[in-house]
């Protein structure tokens, strides 16, 4: 089917629109928004698939907003070279027209006619829906903005199907065996679910034998247990018949009561030995007290008696000493004597030194005097030139990165200027005879050459002028001169020098006065290394000395040394006496501090005995000493008689033996317990087990089990049944599903081979994955690499479902059911280079399909090549 004219009157917002002419393959209708292209697809739906005497909504639809009119659509298309023309009006006098191939059809049976041409199921009232109704034009004829969404083949399913049905066969893809393998998923389904597993009637088989044997296992274990606890019993019962012959509990009782009377003696010997504890130790505290009263009566008298030899000594020391410091006195007056007479002679000594050397020192301060005014006149000078030469380095305001700078603006000043007498134009004039030629504004300049760098009046006397305009850029190139004079100018004026020679002059002058200054500083430390003042100030020491008066101004070196040697022998003399008259001095303290010592020694030794007295009568007078020994020795004798009892006590414990007593009776409680406890556990024992094994009983166990063993085994034949059977339908299930996996690339191949050329454009190495039953788009696998339809971009996905119908209409048309492709603004998300490459798409496709695009972006398809028809 190929479209030729579309003519649209009262319908919607159209009213009335023509687009004819169009051609077999690619054909561009452009309009702005609101424009009406999308209506004008839904009037081309309308046509061919509307009932013309559809009513209510869907023909309210139809109408212009507030009107009532008469919607119509005339529509010319070509089916297999055969030309048909075809008109419907709805609503007012609804009326349906179809002619070609001979034949002309009215009314209802235009829509029948219709339905049987191109494949399609009319709708029976309402509206027509593309997915039911429309055949393969509903997935070929894309509405605006759903590009990108999902094919929704619908109705064309069974075109598609029937088409690929006729290139690879029924069997391999199509419905039967589809409808084959399904039926082999349903068997498999009554006995295994998705994972594998049984379900339903096959599971609860197993798990019936399954319970079954553990009913089985656990009746076995019950009748085991029921065999143990009979044998058990028979040991519970031998062993209460065996204690009940020996007599163990009697025998425990009588040696518990043998033990617990032992334990009541040893009680009554502890008892005993418990007060005699008590007394021996009060009779211990008794003669400990009395002792001890004793000896600090004992040691009173003793102290007494060395209190009165200390006393005594100390007396007799403190004699000594004060008899001691009387000579030590004497002594010392006769050496501070001697030492006085010898520190006068020192003294005299000292002075005719001292008036010697102060002569000579008037003699050497001359001389340095001399020798310090030299040296202090060659110092000052040294300095005023110093600070002549720093003076002319301070005062100067150019450094060398201040003449690096001026040079780097004289190399730039120069280049310029270079740069603009190469660019210039140079004249010479040179008038013949008496004429004059002149460069306007300056005076008389025969014979002289200039260089043209602005613009230039040239006065010619007796001719005119001429006017010299420099070629392009030469005013650039003079600003940059006069630019880089004037940068070099303000730099020389602001360091205040004529020109760069200059500068380099003055820049070494300062050097020189650098190295001057320094010349001169070392010259002033050479002379005057602390510096000229302290040379100053030396001069004038000297000056000083030298002018003293002299007593000795006459005498001789040789007077000096022997005046030296007096003098040290006479302090030599006077350091001995005062080191005597010290020591003895010192001898008299220290033996005074020693007196002072042994008279506060005396003084406590005093105090001492009189203490030592006064408490020894204090004693007595509470007890004589008689009545105190009387008393130690009756504590003695009470002491000897609680030791006594204490051990006869003591003794009679250690022959009861109460470690033995209390093990014994700590064995007989134990004993008797544990008889007692087990004859009690055993008969329990017996008791519950009896009364068990009455209410189990041996012979419905064994007949549950027999029962039991009976249905397991017919369960077992019933699963090895039902297991063939589920392994069969699983084996059959998973070979279809396998050879229908293996046969799917074939089925869908025609899809995969049509759609390659067109992918190549914009893609290599990939290709699209459809669903072999619904044909919607599944993935797209690139370079190797599966990416789900969903998952790509608006824009990839829009390029993917469109190459997508091309490649169905392709197959379409090769089955014989031909059909133009109509696009409605169907790539508006993809960007410009994929839009150039889908251009190429669309001109491979319109080789063999006819192709109708709506849009409102006439800018994108401008460079297509394709016939635009603007509405």
């Amino acid at each position: 089917m190929k479209l030729r004219r579309i003519e649209v009157r009262d319908f919607r917002k159209l009213g009335h629109a023509v687009v004819g002419d169009l051609a077999d393959g690619l054909n561009v209708v452009v309009g702005d928004n609101e424009a009406g292209k999308s209506t004008l697809l839904a009037a081309l739906r309308a046509v061919l698939f509307e009932r013309h005497r559809v009513g209510g909504s869907v023909a309210a639809g139809m109408q212009p907003y507030g009107q009532t009119v008469r919607p119509q659509v005339w529509l010319e298309f070509e089916r297999g070279g055969v030309p048909w023309r075809l008109h419907k009006a709805f609503c007012q006098k609804p009326e349906a027209e179809l002619e070609g191939g001979g034949g002309r059809w009215t009314g209802d049976a235009v829509e029948e006619r219709l339905a049987e041409m191109f494949g399609f199921t009319p709708p029976g009232r309402g509206e027509s829906k593309p997915g039911e109704h429309h055949g393969v034009f509903g997935l070929l004829w894309v509405e605006q903005g759903t590009s990108h969404q999902a094919l929704g083949i619908g109705a064309g399913r069974d075109h598609i199907a029937a088409a690929l049905e006729r290139e690879v066969g029924q069997v391999t893809g199509g419905d039967r065996g589809r409808l084959l393998l399904a039926a082999a998923e349903a068997r498999k389904a009554a006995f295994w679910d998705k994972r594998n597993n049984p379900r339903d009637a096959f599971k609860a088989l197993g798990a019936e034998l399954l319970a079954s044997r553990e009913q089985r296992t656990i009746i076995q274990r019950q009748l085991a247990a029921y065999e143990d606890k009979v044998a058990r019993l028979a040991i519970l019962q031998e062993r209460l018949n065996r204690q009940r012959r020996d007599d163990s509990l009697r025998i425990a009782e009588d040696r518990l009561a043998s033990a617990r009377r032992a334990a009541a003696i040893l009680a009554q010997h502890q008892d005993v030995l418990q007060k005699a504890e008590i007394a021996l130790e009060r009779a211990k505290q008794r003669h400990e007290a009395e002792t001890a009263r004793l000896d600090a009566r004992a040691k009173l008298k003793a102290d007494l008696d060395r209190g009165a030899l200390d006393r005594d000594q100390a007396n007799a020391n403190m004699a000594e000493a004060q008899n001691q410091t009387g000579r030590l006195d004497q002594a010392a007056d006769v050496a501070t004597s001697r030492a006085a007479a010898a520190e006068k002679a020192a003294r005299e000594a000292e002075e005719a030194v001292r008036r010697i050397e102060s002569a000579a020192a008037r003699r050497q301060a001359r001389e340095t005097a001399v020798r310090l005014a030299g040296q202090v006149v060659a110092a000052e000078a040294a300095d005023v030139s110093r600070l002549r030469a720093e003076a002319f380095v301070a005062a100067a305001a150019l450094s060398p990165e201040d003449l690096a700078r001026i040079e780097t603006l004289e190399r730039n000043a120069d280049q310029a200027r270079l740069r603009l007498e190469a660019a210039s134009a140079r004249i010479t004039l040179l008038p013949d005879g008496a004429n004059a030629a002149r460069i306007e504004g300056s005076a008389d300049s025969v014979g002289s050459e200039f260089l043209i760098a602005r613009d230039t009046t040239l006065v010619l006397e007796g001719y005119g002028r001429i006017h010299i305009q420099p070629g392009g850029g030469i005013a650039e190139l003079s600003r940059a001169a006069e630019v880089a004079d004037q940068a070099l100018a303000r730099d020389l004026a602001k360091l205040g020098q004529a020109d760069v020679a200059a500068a380099r002059l003055a820049l070494q002058r300062i050097a020189d006065a650098r190295v001057e200054a320094r010349n001169h500083a070392q010259t002033l430390k050479g002379v005057a290394p602390g510096g000229l003042n302290a040379l100053r100030q030396e001069l004038a020491r000297s000056v000083l000395l030298a002018g003293e008066d002299s007593v000795a101004s006459d005498t001789e070196p040789l007077d000096l040394d022997a005046a030296r040697a007096g003098s040290v022998a006479s302090k030599a003399s006077f350091e001995a006496a005062a080191t005597e008259a010290t020591s003895v001095r010192a001898a008299a303290d220290a033996v005074r501090r020693d007196l002072a010592i042994l008279t506060e020694r005396a003084n406590v030794a005093a105090r001492t005995h009189q203490r030592v007295q006064e408490d020894l009568i204090a004693a007595r007078e509470m007890m004589s000493d008689p009545a105190l020994d009387d008393e130690v020795s009756q504590a003695r004798l009470g002491r000897s008689e609680a030791e006594a009892k204490w051990a006869a006590a003591r003794d009679a414990v250690a022959v009861a033996d109460p470690e033995a007593t209390a093990l014994a009776i700590e064995s007989a409680v134990q004993a008797e317990k544990a008889i007692r406890e087990d004859m009690e556990r055993t008969e329990r024992e017996r008791r519950d087990l009896d009364v068990e094994l009455r209410a189990l009983g041996k012979d419905g166990l064994g007949e549950e089990l027999e029962t039991l063993n009976g249905k397991i085994e017919l369960l077992e034949t019933r699963l090895q049944t039902a297991t063939l059977e589920a392994e069969a339908a699983r084996l059959l299930a998973d070979t279809l599903a396998e050879a229908q996996r293996e046969t799917k690339d074939k089925w869908l191949a025609p899809v995969r081979e049509r759609s390659a050329p067109y992918l190549r454009l914009i893609q290599n190495e990939s290709s699209i994955v459809l669903r072999d039953g619904s044909f919607e788009i599944d993935q797209l696998v690139r370079n190797g690499v599966a990416e789900p339809f969903d998952g790509l971009s608006v824009g990839a996905r829009e390029q993917i479902a469109v190459i997508t119908r091309l490649a169905l209409a392709d197959i379409l048309r090769e089955g014989g059911q031909e059909s133009c492709i109509v696009l409605d603004d169907a790539l508006v998300n993809t960007d410009e280079g994929r839009l150039e490459r889908m251009h190429l798409v669309l001109h491979k496709a319109a080789q063999r399909q006819q192709i109708l695009i709506l849009t409102c972006r006439e800018r994108d398809f401008l460079q297509l090549g394709a016939p635009i028809r603007r509405m």
